[in-house]
């Protein structure tokens, strides 16, 4: 019997790993929502993206499958069962031979006085979205505020923008997409920001969000009394650890190896709740779909009785909704090299002649090309060109054919 814990992008691609070695056995599902993705959540805010593009997966991709799919909230997991409230209130155990967590993860909520108030909201799912909705609708709101600048927090103020809110970020360091974007393209995708008209504030410490019952504005280290009628916060996610941290290894998320298995035989572990080996050999939690389907295709594939190694993840962020698209993939290193023009700039980062990471803002050719970039970072390839890789990474690669082939003149 395998079980996995947890309806994401690795939860549903443990399942096709399992289906490509074992037809036959059982498998249940235990999730606390119905399966979607969280890529186009910020579309879903604004109208431009419906629940049917949230959908990741047919509707009898379960059926098909012989998945036996249960909504419910796992308490407890022992050597051999797991312990979890399905969605009537009732306490059930399943016993499992095989088990996968893949738990992802959930909204950090910093200590503020006032994130209690009505019209507070973090964004992390659609119950997040809808609930984001309806508050605007009933409260008629017209001035928003989003505490953090990262990927999320930006788009989310983008989404806010295009339903006719006056908004704000609020972003705690000294530039915005702190730990994604160097200066450089920070910069870049800040003047884009503001030039749509949204107000962004850094290095700025919110110390309170005030109101009686509901939300009325915020004050800041520079900002005694700034207004607002919807705050969300966008300031991290941390794994959901709790239920299994006395259980197995644990350091900030579920330590396993490169077989996606945990520090007890038969448990794995995937997506963002997993700390795993990178392309690089550190052990972090990359929080993307890719990702955790990776690991889950990994961790199912063994589960069922193979043994096969996840070569590494890598860290790849995106801005999508902006008119100046930004993507950041894998780390950065003291070898920097920059390459700027009105219209777009570009960042790479070395180790001798291996890249280690690559930032654009400003150039949809550059997010075409991010399947490619990581697979130079993850095979470390070489560049001798480093400049011109910089100014024309397209002619790194033949687009001539389906398959895209390294062009060996220059790698």
């Amino acid at each position: 019997m395998y079980v996995i814990i947890g309806g994401g992008g690795a939860g549903l691609a443990c399942v096709e790993g399992i289906r490509s070695v074992d037809k036959d056995s059982k498998i249940t599902l235990i999730s606390a929502e119905n399966p979607y993705t969280r890529v186009y959540l910020a579309e879903y805010l604004s109208g431009e993206a419906t629940l049917e593009k949230l959908s990741v997966k047919p509707e009898k991709f379960f059926e098909e499958n012989n998945v036996n799919f249960v909504k419910g909230v796992v308490k407890k997991i022992d050597e051999s069962n797991v312990y979890f409230v399905d969605e009537n209130g009732k306490e059930r155990e399943i016993h499992y031979d095989k088990l996968l967590i893949a738990t992802g993860s959930k909204p950090f909520v910093p200590p503020i006085k006032g994130v209690e108030l009505n019209g507070v909201f973090t964004f992390w799912s659609l119950k997040d979205a809808e609930e984001i909705l309806s508050y605007i609708k009933r409260e008629k709101c017209r001035r928003a505020v989003v505490i953090g600048a990262g990927p999320i927090g930006l788009e989310v103020a983008q989404s806010f923008k295009e339903m006719g809110m006056e908004v704000a970020v609020f972003e705690l360091m000294e530039r915005i997409l702190p730990g994604v974007a160097d200066f450089e393209v920070a910069e870049f995708i800040k003047r884009e920001y503001e030039q749509m008209g949204i107000q962004i504030y850094t290095s700025e410490r919110v110390k309170q969000i005030y109101g009686e019952e509901k939300v009325k504005g915020i004050s800041t280290s520079n900002w005694e009394d700034f207004p607002a009628d919807i705050v969300v916060l966008s300031t991290g996610v941390r794994p959901n650890v709790e239920v299994f941290s006395g259980f197995l290894k644990t350091n900030i998320g579920i330590v396993v190896d490169r077989r996606m298995e945990t520090s007890r035989e038969g448990i794995f572990a995937a997506g963002d709740v997993a700390e795993a080996q990178d392309v690089f050999g550190k052990f972090c939690i990359i929080g993307s779909w890719i990702n955790a389907v990776s690991q889950g295709k990994i961790a199912g594939m063994n589960m069922a009785g193979k043994d096969v190694k996840h070569r590494g993840g890598i860290r790849v962020s995106t801005i999508k909704k902006v008119r100046t698209p930004m993507i950041s993939i894998g780390t950065n290193s003291d070898e920097k090299l920059v390459f700027k023009s009105e219209k777009f700039v570009r960042i790479a980062y070395f180790d001798g002649d291996r890249l280690v990471g690559f930032q654009s803002a400003g150039r949809f050719m550059d997010l075409k090309l991010s399947g490619l970039i990581q697979l130079l970072i993850t095979r470390g390839i070489n560049i001798k060109d480093k400049e011109e890789f910089l100014r024309r990474p397209f002619r790194y690669f033949d687009q001539k054919t389906i398959f895209y082939r390294w062009k060996s003149v220059k790698v």
